[in-house]
C-alpha cells in the first residue's frame, strides 16, 4: 500500500476548516483559468495563423515557379507551358493541384474613379472550391471572356456592383479600352492583395497581352502536406527559378512570427501565476496540518513521506483545476467556433472573427506540460515540513 497517498485520500475525505477550503477552491480556480486561457490562446493563435495563410494562399500558392529574367515589373515575362512537367509533378505525393497564371498590370475604370491593378488571368486549372471561401457575391467560376472578379474593397472604391460594367486598360496597351463586367466579388482582408488583385480569363489576357495560347505567366503549386522546395527545384528547367510563399510575403511571416513571441511571453506569465498559487495553497495547508506533521513524525514517519502526502494533496488540486480548464476551454472554443460570439473589424485583423483551430496535440502537450512543471513547483512548499520540530 501506498502510504502517502493513502494519507492523502484520507486528508481529502475529512472536513476542513472554511478557510482552508477557500484556499483551496482558489488554488483550483487559478490552475483552471490559467491552463484554461493557455489552450484557448493556441487555438486562437492556431487558428488566426491558418486563415490567414489559407486567405494567402489561395491567391500565392505555397510555391510559385517562373521565368529567370530582369524583369522586375509587375508584368511577367512569358515561359513556354510543359506539360509533361505538369504530368510529373502532379503525382508527386503532398502536391495539391499545380495551375498556371498570366499577370499584368491595368488600370479600371468606374463611374467615379479608377485605380491601378494587376489582372490575374486564371484557368479551368483552378479548383472553384479555392475561392469559394473568400467569395462574397457571385461565382468564383469566369463564365465570359470578359468577366472580371474584383475585391470588395475595390468595388466600394470604383462604385460598383455585382454584374456592372468597368472599362479596363492594360498597360502595354493603355490606347485600347476594354469593356469587362463584374461576375464576382471576394474579400480576403489582406488589405495589401485586395486592392490590388483582379481575377480574370487566362486565355482572354494572354490575347490581349499578344502570348501564344502555351505561354504563361507563372506557375503556381499548392500543397496537401509538406513538400521540400529543393526537391521540386531539382526538376526545374534552368530557366526557371522557384520561390516559396515565405519568400514572396516575408512581412506577414514576419507578423505571424511576432504573435508567436507574443503568445510565448504570455502563457509563461500566466503559468508563473498559475505555479505560485498553489505554491501558496499547499504552504497554507501545510501550516494548517503542523500537529498532524509532528505526531506522523513522532511515530516514525520519515521527513519524505510526510513531503509526499503533501505532494499529493497538491497534485489531486492540480488535476481538479485541469478538469476544470479543459471543460472551460473546450466550451468557449466551441461557442466562438460554431456561433462566432466574438467579432473582428476584417479591415485591421484580416477577418470577421474570432477563428478556432482545433489541435489535439497541443491540447495534450498543454495538460502534460503543466502537469510536469506544477508537480515540480509543489516541491517547494514541501520543504517547509524540515523545519517543523516534533
Amino acid at each position: 500500500m501506498n502510504f502517502p497517498l493513502f494519507i492523502a485520500k484520507r486528508i481529502r475525505s475529512t472536513n476542513e476548516t472554511s478557510f482552508s477550503k477557500t484556499v483551496t477552491y482558489v488554488g483550483i480556480g487559478t490552475i483552471a483559468m490559467g491552463t484554461g486561457i493557455i489552450l484557448i490562446s493556441f487555438a486562437i493563435l492556431f487558428g488566426f495563423k491558418q486563415a490567414i495563410l489559407s486567405k494567402m494562399l489561395s491567391f500565392s500558392g505555397d510555391i510559385r515557379i517562373s521565368q529567370i529574367s530582369e524583369n522586375h515589373s509587375l508584368s511577367e515575362s512569358p515561359m513556354a507551358r510543359n506539360d509533361a512537367w505538369e504530368k510529373r509533378m502532379s503525382q508527386q505525393p503532398g502536391i495539391d493541384h499545380i495551375q498556371a497564371h498570366v499577370q499584368k498590370p491595368a488600370i479600371v475604370v468606374g463611374k467615379e474613379n479608377m485605380s491601378g491593378v494587376l489582372i490575374k488571368g486564371i484557368g479551368d486549372d483552378m479548383p472553384a472550391k479555392q475561392m469559394a471561401e473568400n467569395m462574397r457575391e457571385g461565382s468564383s467560376q469566369l463564365k465570359n471572356t470578359q468577366d472580371i472578379i474584383i475585391s470588395k474593397s475595390l468595388s466600394k472604391q470604383l462604385k460598383v456592383k455585382l454584374n456592372q460594367s468597368l472599362i479596363l486598360y492594360f498597360l502595354s496597351q493603355p490606347e485600347r479600352p476594354r469593356k469587362v463586367k463584374v461576375s464576382g466579388i471576394y474579400e480576403t482582408g489582406l488589405e495589401e492583395m485586395d486592392k490590388l488583385m483582379v481575377l480574370a480569363d487566362r486565355n482572354w489576357v494572354q490575347k490581349m497581352s499578344r502570348w501564344t495560347a502555351d505561354s504563361i505567366g507563372t506557375y503556381e503549386i499548392h500543397l496537401k502536406s509538406a513538400v521540400d522546395p529543393n526537391e521540386i527545384l531539382k526538376t526545374l528547367p534552368h530557366e526557371w527559378k522557384l520561390e516559396t510563399s515565405e519568400e514572396l510575403y516575408p512581412e506577414l511571416y514576419d507578423w505571424m512570427k511576432m504573435l508567436d513571441r507574443n503568445i510565448v511571453i504570455f502563457i509563461s506569465l500566466l503559468m508563473l501565476v498559475a505555479c505560485f498559487n498553489l505554491i501558496a495553497t499547499l504552504w497554507v495547508l501545510i501550516m494548517e496540518r503542523v500537529p498532524m506533521i509532528g505526531l506522523l513524525s513522532s511515530l516514525g514517519c520519515s521527513q519524505s513521506q510526510i513531503r509526499q502526502i503533501f505532494w499529493w494533496n497538491g497534485f489531486f488540486i492540480l488535476l481538479r483545476g485541469l478538469i476544470l480548464a479543459n471543460l472551460f476551454a473546450a466550451g468557449f472554443c466551441w461557442l466562438q467556433d460554431f456561433y462566432q460570439i466574438i467579432p473582428l473589424d476584417p479591415e485591421n485583423y484580416y477577418m470577421s472573427s474570432v477563428p478556432i483551430q482545433w489541435d489535439a496535440l497541443t491540447w495534450l502537450l498543454v495538460n502534460l506540460g503543466t502537469m510536469l512543471l506544477v508537480s515540480l513547483m509543489i516541491y517547494i512548499p514541501t520543504q517547509l515540513i524540515q523545519k517543523i520540530d516534533p
